[in-house]
């Protein structure tokens, strides 16, 4: 049996990700920095021993000890759209701090194979590499230390350009989440940016796509040493519009459209996207996942109205 160490196990990828990985047979380990009695989801408690971790790296390599994982998967980050000055160190310390004690911990015990999530908000429109913001730059620092153990330790490395992911448990305010309540109940919708598109992945798609790097990761070994960056996407842009015609085309009324201040003009308008994961496509068409999405409100409502 194969055993999978996750970063970010209780975020919203995460959880789902332990729950496959633990149905496909593999032996699950998450990391956590929260307290080992903190309030983490059932089914990701059933999927995965979990390790509670204090940012130190001896606590790391003796976890990495312990476990003595086949393959690393970083999930863990900090993230902002817009960061704010007090965001400095607790965004180098998520996204290259730990990551750089990961790959060391991973090194130490012989583990040679990681899989992290990258952010399309790294890339201009034709691919290069172009920081959207202060969450993207780290992103893309913590793969140039990526890059620097593939060529010095022989590490097997992939980066998976992630996109817009929603689903029912996802706690983020998103446009999407901000149109399932104003479908539900008949609110107005505000609209800040509305000539941006989304390309939108559910979270079991995307979880789907980290086990498949897996077997990716296990294929290209015969290969030698190295870092590949695979997209996970939809294969589409869905502008706001085309976004609200789904909801209309699932019998709801359309609400009334608000307008929010215009700011600065957007300097991304289409999320970027490159080659999707080998042997991977998305099961769950934006049809249904909208429809999960409303038949996921509406339960939550009636427990709620219960209590």
């Amino acid at each position: 049996m194969k055993r999978v160490v996750i970063t970010g196990i209780t975020g919203h990828v995460g959880g789902v990700l332990s729950v496959q990985l633990a149905e496909a047979g593999f032996e699950v380990h998450g990391l956590s920095r929260a307290k080992p009695d903190a309030a983490i989801p059932a089914r990701t408690c059933r999927a995965a021993r979990i390790h509670q971790i204090d940012g130190q790296t001896r606590t790391l390599v003796s976890l990495f000890e312990q476990t003595r994982p086949d393959v690393v998967v970083h999930l863990a980050a900090q993230a902002r759209r817009e960061h704010l000055t007090s965001d400095i160190t607790p965004f180098i310390t998520a996204n290259i701090l730990f990551g750089t004690q990961l790959l060391e911990a991973a090194k130490v015990v012989g583990c040679r194979s990681i899989i992290t999530a990258g952010s399309y908000l790294q890339h201009a429109a034709d691919g290069r590499y172009s920081p959207f913001n202060l969450y993207a730059a780290t992103k893309i620092a913590f793969e140039d230390l990526i890059s620097y153990y593939v060529d010095a330790f022989n590490f097997y490395a992939i980066v998976l350009t992630l996109c817009n992911v929603y689903g029912e448990q996802d706690p983020r305010p998103t446009l999407l989440s901000q149109m399932v309540d104003a479908f539900a109940d008949g609110l107005p919708l505000t609209l800040h940016a509305g000539g941006a598109s989304v390309d939108l992945v559910h979270v079991e798609d995307v979880a789907a796509a980290f086990v498949r790097s897996i077997g990716v990761l296990e294929s290209q070994r015969s290969e030698g040493p190295g870092l590949s960056r695979y997209s996970v996407s939809s294969g589409r842009d869905m502008t706001c519009t085309e976004l609200m015609d789904v909801f209309h085309a699932l019998g709801l009324a359309r609400p009334e459209i608000t307008y929010g201040r215009p700011g600065l003009p957007a300097r991304r308008v289409r999320p970027w996207r490159g080659i999707c994961v080998p042997g991977w496509t998305p099961r769950i068409g934006i049809h249904d996942g909208i429809a999960r999405l409303l038949a996921h409100r509406a339960a939550v409502a009636r427990v709620t109205e219960a209590v």
